[in-house]
């Protein structure tokens, strides 16, 4: 991968290992990819991309991102709450998945919602995320995912719970496969196919 743009921190040292397709190992989901493993270098650009205002890191990511989408009818970003979106003034998910949609020809919807505020998921054990998340997200009125295949949309994977849950929202809803793409996953492996 090519650092000259900024997407990667050079300063930060490391071995950079892109993953691809993993397994998620979770209910409601049926496929994972990631660009990347989540690294020093990897971290540096998700926290500039997240909490420094560098929304310009969207085309970057989301073109590594795109490399890693198979069949799907639409994508939908992971949703912020209005409070947590209000604050940070932007859904990194979404110009994540604008950015995916653009250089495939997807659409994108805004068709996921936080129907209560929840704790931030960074720092909590894996049992507190899943309990935070429990039933906090759902469909919005109008989005026909019936018998669809549906990307999701984020920026890290690390337990699954926030996928897990936009997953199970999106099954009841009639989806009929859902997977998620993120820019860098935690502790995965990726598969590989042999011919």
């Amino acid at each position: 991968m090519d650092d000259k743009d900024g997407i990667l921190c050079l300063g930060c040292g490391g071995e950079v290992y892109k993953i691809g397709k993993f397994d998620a190992r979770l209910d409601h989901i049926d496929g994972a990819f990631a660009a990347f493993e989540y690294c020093d270098r990897v971290r540096e650009s998700v926290f500039r991309f997240k909490y420094d205002m560098a929304k310009s890191l969207a085309r970057q990511m989301g073109a590594e991102m795109a490399g890693e989408v198979e069949d799907c009818d639409f994508l939908l970003p992971v949703p912020l709450h209005e409070k947590r979106l209000k604050a940070r003034g932007y859904n990194q998910s979404a110009l994540l998945a604008v950015e995916i949609g653009e250089l495939l020809g997807l659409p994108v919807y805004d068709g996921l919602e936080r129907l209560r505020y929840t704790e931030k998921q960074f720092g909590l054990s894996a049992p507190a995320r899943q309990e935070n998340l429990r039933e906090a997200i759902g469909v919005k009125a109008g989005l026909d995912v019936e018998g669809k295949q549906v990307l999701l949309v984020d920026d890290i994977f690390t337990t699954g719970t926030t996928a897990s849950e936009c997953g199970r929202a999106l099954k009841n809803a009639g989806a009929k496969r859902v997977d998620i793409c993120v820019f860098a996953a935690v502790d995965r492996v990726p598969i590989k196919s042999y011919v």
